[in-house]
């Protein structure tokens, strides 16, 4: 007999072999046991939590010749037909690839002939939301008036793309993410019934990584099974899927938050030396620093994705070096550089570049407001300083009274330089590599806020233009123009 992958083997046959989804199997079993099934239902969640297997416990429940207590027999002929895929009134339709209006016009035919094996028709579409406009509006047509032999589950992973004029006829579940615990049991109960030594972390691994998805971890463990034979360890795990561990993850933090360039780029050299993905580490850097944020808000509440408890005292450590502003500012960086990495070959080079980016965010350590402004009116006795000085301190104070307001702008803003003022207008730039957080601070919310700062410090009613520098050179257009305004070394700034 040919090999059965994992996940197809593990499918849930009866409403009690589902893991999670509580409160969607009692409610399906009860309606199905008294006979209160409606003709169409929506089935919305994650990949991986049950949506289809639960869909097709329900075809086999509706044409089960020996049903009890709502659940399906799994030995009449109905039931073993389903099971086989050989039940000619189980109809299962992928929207992905049958998303026009001519295959819905087909359905439409062919949900008017009576059953030709069973008791009740059962259509399920999966990734219903891939339907067009036109599909769905004949598909709605069915749905107003379905004959009583017919019964719809539509399923989805993006409920928001459901017409609510299709959403309003159906009875609607939502699937949840399984916990963590509950896909260790499951992969602990696969492995013991198929001989398979899985070690208790190398398990824990699989279950964090699978996101809340069954499947996706009954998958890994396979490939792993097939890859590294019967005996799993948690190296094994990182080994096939190409992570490094959280200790790794721990210790290049740390050199980050050291700015140890020399060691930084050596500990990147080393994991891609061992065979791991430039786009994979820069996620798992990426999970790391959210487990980090999160640990700073929420202290032990906080539920982690890559930390265990080797590295809690890393992360404690971290913790109170690094603030949450540029913790924030380094994640989103890393999730960056995780997205071009997709799309790139020089995937080396621009992971260093990131590592010795996220390095200089950690080194900026702002002064408390009082003390900035204590310093700026120290700085200047009786009269102006040279020009200079005046940006500097106009710009200290700025990003002072910006972040007394709202960190996260100023971990964007402290990213530019103050170039100068003219006409009521202040400049501010970011070199090429600073895309992202121009573009966030020219959004409304966050140039008021700067416009409202500058407005308080000079007593006047001043704009903010946001430009792009080039490795320190005025290349750019609309630098050129501003330098002509207010010269090269950029003009005073007057109070």
């Amino acid at each position: 007999m040919a090999y059965l992958a994992l996940y197809r083997a593990w499918r849930p046959q009866r409403f009690s072999e589902v893991v999670g989804q509580e409160k969607t199997v009692t409610a399906l079993r009860n309606a199905i046991k008294e006979g209160r099934l409606t003709h169409a239902y929506l089935f919305s969640g994650p990949r991986g939590t049950g949506k289809t297997s639960i869909a097709k416990i329900v075809a086999k429940a509706l044409n089960c010749e020996q049903l009890e207590e709502g659940e399906p027999c799994n030995s009449c002929s109905s039931c073993m037909d389903i099971n086989n895929g050989n039940f000619m009134d189980v109809i299962e339709i992928d929207a992905a690839s049958n998303r026009g209006i001519d295959e819905i016009r087909d359905l439409r035919e062919k949900v008017r002939v009576l059953p030709a094996q069973g008791k009740k028709k059962v259509y399920i579409i999966d990734e219903v939301h891939m339907l067009t406009t036109e599909a769905f509006n004949a598909l709605l047509k069915t749905l107003e008036e379905p004959p009583d032999s017919v019964i719809f589950i539509l399923a989805t992973t993006e409920p928001q793309k459901i017409p609510d004029t299709i959403r309003s006829r159906c009875q609607s579940y939502s699937f949840r993410r399984l916990t963590g615990p509950e896909i260790l049991n499951r992969l602990q109960q696969v492995a013991d019934n198929d001989g398979i030594e899985l070690d208790r972390e190398a398990g824990r691994l699989i279950a964090r990584r699978a996101n809340g998805g069954l499947r996706d971890a009954l998958s890994t463990l396979d490939q792993i099974y097939s890859y590294k034979g019967n005996i799993i360890g948690k190296e094994d795990v990182l080994d096939v899927l190409g992570l490094v561990d959280e200790l790794y993850l721990a210790r290049l933090m740390e050199k980050v938050l050291e700015q140890d360039t020399a060691d930084i780029i050596a500990m990147l050299a080393a994991a891609l030396g061992e065979g791991k993905e430039a786009q994979q580490l820069a996620r798992e850097v990426s999970l790391y620093l959210r487990d980090l944020l999160l640990y700073t808000v929420l202290g032990d509440e906080a539920d982690f994705i890559v930390v265990t408890e080797s590295a809690r005292p890393s992360l404690e450590q971290q913790k109170s070096r690094a603030e949450r502003g540029q913790i924030l500012q380094a994640l989103r960086l890393m999730m960056d550089t995780a997205d071009k990495l997709r799309f790139s070959e020089g995937n080396r080079f621009i992971l260093e570049i990131a590592f010795l980016q996220m390095a200089e965010i950690f080194t900026r350590v702002e002064a408390k407001p009082r003390q900035v402004q204590a310093e700026v009116r120290s700085a200047r006795p009786g009269g102006k300083s040279d020009k200079g000085d005046a940006r500097e301190m106009l710009w200290n104070r700025l990003l002072a009274g910006v972040k007394e307001q709202k960190v996260p702008t100023h971990a964007l803003l402290s990213q530019g330089k103050l170039l100068g003022a003219r006409d009521d207008v202040l400049y501010i730039g970011y070199k090429k590599g600073y895309r992202f957080h121009k573009e966030r601070m020219e959004e409304k919310p966050n140039r008021e806020l700067v416009e409202s700062v500058a407005r308080d410090i000079l007593k006047k009613d001043v704009q903010i233009e946001f430009i792009f520098l080039d490795d320190e050179q005025y290349n750019d257009i609309i630098v050129k123009k501003a330098i002509e305004y207010f010269g090269e070394d950029i003009v005073e700034i007057k109070d």
